[in-house]
This record gives structure tokens, sequence and C-alpha cells, in this order.
């Protein structure tokens, strides 16, 4: 699969301030196209710093919150309205804000639930380290990068977050009965917030229970209530969550 990023890019009128709260430019989920939208790694002019979680469950929720932060049409670009996430978080259900330094920030503190404090690109490397969560990791290209690494410029420029790498499942694997790993916690805690799940174990294990939350969750919401995940079924997950 390939190496994907997720951030803050840039606000609907292609400037760094002004324009209208919320995403005015995402068509889809997975979003590609928006002010806050996932795209194909690149190696940026400036030059990447990796900082990469010391904790595999830190890296998995970070990569997680960027790509749910990422499919939140809820949440734009603006600098100066940039704290607009860490007030309304990446489940936001009002239109509202962020910049690609204040997004990563509310990332890593709905995954850890430490808060890094507010710094910008030009500081990043420095706060990120202080947590004493992250690794410094040299950055040559995109073999170098793992799911849930933080991505700096070398001097101030942009930030963002790795969501998948090469050694990645696609980002909305089909899970049905019998399925386990990180993308059912995923999944679980998806319906747990849905408030379908009459409050499911988050065990990884695609079990019994599991799958009559998910068919009574399809159901609800005019889908083909089979039990299996798929696209449609993660996509009104996704908005909703």
């Amino acid at each position: 699969m390939s190496v994907m990023i997720g951030s803050a890019r840039i606000g609907e009128n292609g400037r760094s301030t002004g324009g209208i709260a919320g995403d005015q430019k995402q068509i889809s989920i997975p979003d590609q196209k928006g002010e806050v939208s996932i795209q194909t790694f690149y190696m940026h002019t400036k030059g990447w710093v990796i900082l990469r979680p010391k904790k595999p469950d830190h890296a998995f929720g970070i990569a997680q919150a960027m790509e749910r932060a990422c499919n939140n049409p809820n949440l734009g670009y603006d600098q100066n309205q940039r704290l607009g996430v860490i007030t309304n978080g990446t489940r936001a259900k009002v239109k509202t804000e962020c910049d690609c330094s204040s997004l990563v920030r509310q990332c890593i503190k709905e995954a850890t639930g430490v808060d890094p404090g507010n710094f910008t690109t030009s500081n990043e490397v420095s706060c990120l380290l202080y947590t004493k969560l992250f690794d410094r990791v040299v950055c040559n290209n995109a073999a170098d990068v793992k799911k849930g690494d933080v991505l700096v410029t070398k001097t101030k420029g942009h930030t963002a977050v790795v969501v998948s790498d090469s050694d990645s499942i696609p980002i909305y694997p089909t899970l049905r009965k019998g399925s386990k790993g990180g993308y059912v916690k995923e999944l679980q805690t998806l319906l747990n917030y849905a408030s379908y799940g009459a409050n499911l174990q988050v065990d990884g294990i695609f079990g019994s229970l599991t799958e009559i939350a998910v068919i009574s969750y399809q159901k609800m919401h005019g889908l083909i209530g089979d039990g299996i995940v798929g696209p449609k079924t993660w996509a009104e997950l996704k908005r909703e969550y």
C-alpha cells in the first residue's frame, strides 16, 4: 500500500487565513481533496524530521485521530482560528478550524492523554521530544516512515502524520465475524461512540456481540444489515465519529 499522510493543508480560499469554518473542499470519504485531508507521501523541499511514538498504541491512536480529522467535514483550515480543534477535538460536531500544528497537537493529545503544548512547526521537534513520548528519526525517503509517525519540516513550514505505511492494510479493510486486530478495535470504538455497541469490550476480536452491534447500526442507517463492515459502513461510521 502507498504511504499516505494526513494534515491540515490550506483554506478553501487558497490562503492560510480567512474563509468559512469547516472543510469547504471535502467531497468524499476518505478525503483526499479537502482543507484537512490525506495525500500521498512526498519529500518536503525543506526535508522532514520524523518523530516516532515510542509506544505502538500511541502510534496507532495518533494515526487514527489524524484520519478521523481528515474525514470530518466540520474541521477546516484557518491559522487565525487554529485552536478551534483544541476546543472541539477531531470529532468536532460544530464547524471549526485548525492549522497543521494545532491539529497534530490534538491528535497526540487524544491518542496519548498528554497535551504537548501550543507549539508551532518552528519549535515542534523540541516540544514533542520534551514529552519523552517520541524518538527522533532521520527521514530520507518513504521507506523510512511508519504509521503514526509525526513529520515536521527541518525548518518552520509544515507538519503531518503518517496514516498508512508500505506495510499497512487498506485504510478501510473489510471486517466480518472472526476478524481480529487493531482495525476491529477501531470498529468497536466507533460503535461504542455511536451508542450502538452496548459498551462493547474493545478487545480487537470480532465476535457475536460486535456482529449484532454492526447489524443494528447498519439497519438504523439504511445499509444492508449483513454484519460485514465494508466501505459504506466504514464511511457512515466515520461521519458520525
